[in-house]
């Protein structure tokens, strides 16, 4: 039997989840942005391609975007290329534990590696996490 407290839990940490997928797109919009105008100031000339590119960039067009899964027993954090005029799931980011909000870096398609990286329940956890992710998932290897 589901209690209040337990729904309002749940409901928390899919808030949290989608607010840590927020923060992975904005990361990686900065990171491809900076890229993008560290190339066109290395090479002194003003290259179409990268000027289109930043263009799509600052519009959001064409950037990678994390969607949530939901499971029997953790959200699914999935990293959604852009390819070929569509949107395209490239890999599992992170699994979340519904009930606890503890963060996992994936092991498999199916199946969370087996050390909590971080505790949303936590704020400091979150902040941090939120402060520091990254696209790519750096921010999940263990330290």
């Amino acid at each position: 039997m589901t209690t209040l407290a337990d729904s309002i839990r749940k409901t928390a940490v899919l808030k949290w989840t989608q607010e840590l997928c927020r923060c992975l797109e904005a990361q990686y919009r900065n990171y491809s942005l900076q890229s993008a105008m560290d190339n066109q100031e290395m090479s002194g000339i003003s290259d179409s391609y990268l000027q289109e590119r930043i263009n799509k960039i600052e519009n959001n067009e064409e950037c990678i975007v994390f969607s949530i899964s939901s499971g029997k027993k953790y959200f699914k954090i999935i990293q959604n290329d852009y390819r070929n005029g569509k949107y395209e799931s490239a890999g599992v980011h992170a699994f979340v534990d519904k009930n606890t909000g503890e963060v996992y870096k994936p092991a498999s398609w199916r199946a969370p590696a087996k050390h909590v990286r971080f505790d949303m329940r936590d704020q400091n956890q979150r902040e941090y996490m939120y402060a520091h992710c990254d696209w790519a998932g750096g921010y999940l290897y263990m330290r």
